[in-house]
């Protein structure tokens, strides 16, 4: 019985994933634009990189593709997270406004539907830039890797994704017990994120040893990027960059099962 409802539940998901698509795609020119300027954005970002190393060569150590690589696999795993979990970040819209109840009274896990009201095709734009940029940054660094390698990649993705969707997911939690959650997204998700482009031992060794044990940004791509592209530290192992994947599982469950808990505890504003 538990196995059927699962099965309905992910084949309601898919289907409500499906509509959000068609009804994104009406709107084809702001589609498309949508695309084009994230895209442009993230370009600007790897041209004001260009203008820092013209004059300083390297940055911690690291020359400017490899800083476009760093930055490009953050922004990839980032663009696969915006596709599922951007909408959490105004959960507190729907609390405020009452509308959060309709998720509790349909066929369909409440954070499933959620996460299924809108699947924000325009993250294409993310991963038109990321692919772009992480593969003429592999040709000009003269890569070469093996099976090993391109499945680290893969890991680091994963992980990647579920390490920013758990933090969209925690700081939608808040929502339940303030009812207010989005502008935690602009105070610490957004500067964080943006921090991440940048090698990690640019910041305070406290602050380094935060963000790979507390909340784990490293492994979304300083500490894969230190295997892929074989660069040492004497403070972190170049092995700790495989295990991304775990990490976000990990992080993600974590970030879920708060969420439920509030959740468990939601009463309706009767808004």
């Amino acid at each position: 019985m538990m196995w059927q409802t699962w099965v309905s539940s992910y084949r309601l998901y898919f289907q409500m994933v499906s509509a959000s698509i068609r009804a994104q795609m009406q709107y084809r020119y702001a589609f498309f634009m949508n695309i084009l300027g994230w895209a442009m954005s993230y370009a600007g970002t790897a041209v004001t990189m260009w203008v820092m190393l013209h004059s300083f060569q390297t940055l911690e150590g690291w020359t400017l593709w490899e800083l476009i690589f760093l930055f490009a696999l953050a922004v990839l795993s980032w663009g696969v997270c915006v596709l599922f979990f951007f909408h959490f970040r105004s959960l507190d819209q729907y609390i405020v406004n009452g509308t959060f109840d309709r998720f509790l009274v349909r066929p369909i896990h409440p954070f499933f539907h959620f996460m299924a009201m809108k699947f924000d095709i325009g993250a294409f734009g993310q991963l038109l830039f990321s692919v772009l940029a992480l593969g003429i940054a592999y040709w000009k660094l003269e890569l070469s890797w093996g099976l090993e390698k391109w499945a680290v990649l893969c890991g680091a993705i994963i992980g990647g994704t579920l390490i920013q969707g758990g933090i969209l997911v925690l700081i939608s939690a808040m929502a339940f017990w303030t009812t207010r959650s989005e502008r935690f997204y602009w105070v610490v998700m957004f500067p964080t994120k943006s921090m991440m482009n940048f090698p990690l031992t640019l910041y305070p060794r406290l602050l380094q040893w935060f963000f790979i044990f507390i909340v784990p940004f490293a492994f979304v791509n300083y500490l894969p990027a230190l295997f892929l592209l074989e660069k040492y530290h004497p403070s972190y192992s170049t092995f700790w960059g495989t295990l991304s994947p775990f990490v976000g599982f990990l992080f993600f469950g974590g970030c879920f099962r708060i969420w439920m808990a509030g959740l468990n505890r939601y009463k309706s504003t009767g808004s």
